[in-house]
């Protein structure tokens, strides 16, 4: 499978032309055998089964880091023992919808993605999956859901996309209902953590070519409280030291040297990775920087309701 014939289809931008971003792939961009979306998105993560393992175990991370899989807001504000409508938004393997329908199996959930990677084995009689695209409009009615979540995106919003999600987010929540998103941010650590360094530098490069920004988790509060619908009810801003050996930092570390696996064709290039060896020394490298240097991991999660 050639480089460019892998890579998803990129999204608008203001900063690049697409022939631009695409000249740029095909010059720089590792071989890799991962499959990728075949649709029209800036998405640049595989969609393969090891990628759903990865993101399974992302939200395990997650979900210990907030201690749970929504912020306590969220809890007092609605009732999800007696049962509410869940949508969740770029929901990719649908592990979350999963997760809290074990937690609250009164609700009714329904989750939407631009390509259906969910997982198939797990029957749900509580779960419906549509393909819908946030940027194109939910294929929902306005005010249908008591609760939307959506969360790690920003590897696929470009950052004049974002007002245009969040307002699609809000179109589909009821009054009072509640608005959740989470972002990782991106936060350039110490460069004398080197290869930890190398790879945040790297997305902070390759975020910038598609006109993204790694940092938007920074930027929640402002885009909701921007869109005029709603009033933040909770922001919570949490950290992990991945090198602290407990069980919450080794699921970090797992996931970020995971994640790079799967950004390797993207951000190899910017880092001066050639070719297959160069990316497996490297990976080393980042094991290594991980156990021994202190690296964080950031998240940050705001709570919305819709006025």
């Amino acid at each position: 499978m050639s480089p460019l014939s892998s890579t998803p289809a990129i999204g608008s931008t203001t900063t690049a032309s697409n022939t631009q971003i695409v000249d740029h792939l095909a010059q720089s961009t590792i071989m890799t055998n991962r499959e990728f979306h075949q649709v029209d998105s800036s998405y640049w993560l595989p969609m393969d089964e090891n990628e759903r393992q990865r993101l399974t175990g992302q939200h395990i991370a997650i979900k210990e880091l907030y201690e749970g899989n929504i912020l306590s807001s969220v809890k007092s504000n609605l009732d999800l023992e007696g049962g509410i409508f869940i949508l969740d938004v770029g929901c990719g393997p649908g592990v979350w919808s999963m997760d809290m329908s074990l937690d609250y199996p009164n609700c009714t959930y329904h989750a939407c993605d631009i390509v259906d990677i969910t997982n198939k084995r797990l029957r749900m009689k509580n779960f419906t999956f549509k393909k819908g695209d946030v940027l194109k409009g939910l294929p929902y009615e306005d005010n249908t859901f008591d609760f939307v979540h959506m969360r790690l995106l920003t590897g696929s919003l470009c950052v004049d996309q974002w007002p245009v999600a969040i307002k699609e987010l809000m179109r589909v929540t009821r009054p009072g209902g509640i608005v959740q998103l989470t972002e990782i941010d991106n936060k350039l650590p110490d460069p004398k953590n080197e290869a930890y360094y190398k790879l945040i530098s790297a997305i902070h490069n390759a975020c910038k070519l598609r006109n993204q920004n790694p940092r938007i988790a920074l930027e929640l509060e402002r885009l909701l409280k921007e869109s005029g619908q709603c009033k933040i009810i909770q922001a919570e801003y949490r950290s992990c030291k991945m090198n602290d050996n407990n069980s919450m930092a080794k699921k970090f570390v797992w996931d970020c040297v995971e994640v790079t696996r799967s950004m390797i064709h993207a951000i190899g290039p910017h880092m001066g990775l050639n070719d297959e060896e160069d990316c497996r020394q490297y990976i080393q490298e980042l094991k290594q920087c991980l156990a021994t240097s202190d690296c964080y991991m950031y998240y940050n999660a705001v709570a919305a309701q819709k006025l």
